[in-house]
């Protein structure tokens, strides 16, 4: 159910830009002034449309370790053979999770960003690798994962600010 809070709040902030992409293509009356917003725009639902794509990509595969966190933080974690599995599904996706973010490209449209963009991405792989050693561990702990993220989200916002988008939250998108 929060998915598709999530995502509907997404999917308003697409249209939302691309709202605002009509409204300055009929209001501009300079050629020139035209061609500058209409590109500006571009980029606005380019980025708007990658972001929504990672988060995407990760939510194909992080179900599992989602469960462990969830029952984690509920103290509702089993014990046992069905803590061992329970763990062991959790890294695989969190190694799934990892292989999706390194195969997300940049797209061209974008490269502008590419430092920025890539850097978030790097260290939200790095935190789905922080969370596969705390989950070898008997007690695992998220927080230096959950801050590792937290990096990439402050670059991600960054870029979506600089283009007049509204900063998210990408690990609460892909945590639920």
């Amino acid at each position: 159910m929060k998915k598709i809070t999530i995502l509907g709040i997404s999917a308003a902030l697409l249209l939302a830009a691309c709202g605002t992409e009509q409204s300055t293509d009929t209001t501009e009356t300079t050629s020139g002034s035209a061609t500058m917003e209409t590109g500006k725009e571009s980029i606005k639902s380019q980025l708007m449309q990658f972001y929504l794509s990672v988060s995407k990509d990760i939510n194909k595969v992080d179900a599992q370790l989602n469960e462990f966190e969830i029952a984690q933080s509920e103290d509702a974690l089993p014990a046992g053979e069905e803590l061992s599995e329970m763990k062991e599904a959790a890294m695989s996706s969190a190694e799934q999770a990892m292989q999706a973010v390194d195969s997300i490209e940049v797209p061209g449209a974008l490269s502008e960003h590419q430092e920025e963009i890539s850097g978030a991405l790097d260290s939200i792989t790095a935190s789905y690798g922080m969370k596969i050693k705390e989950l070898k561990t008997d007690a695992p702990d998220f927080g230096a994962a959950a801050d590792k993220f937290a990096e990439a989200d402050a670059a991600l916002n960054k870029v979506l600010e600089e283009n007049g988008l509204i900063a998210s939250n990408l690990y609460n998108e892909v945590s639920q």
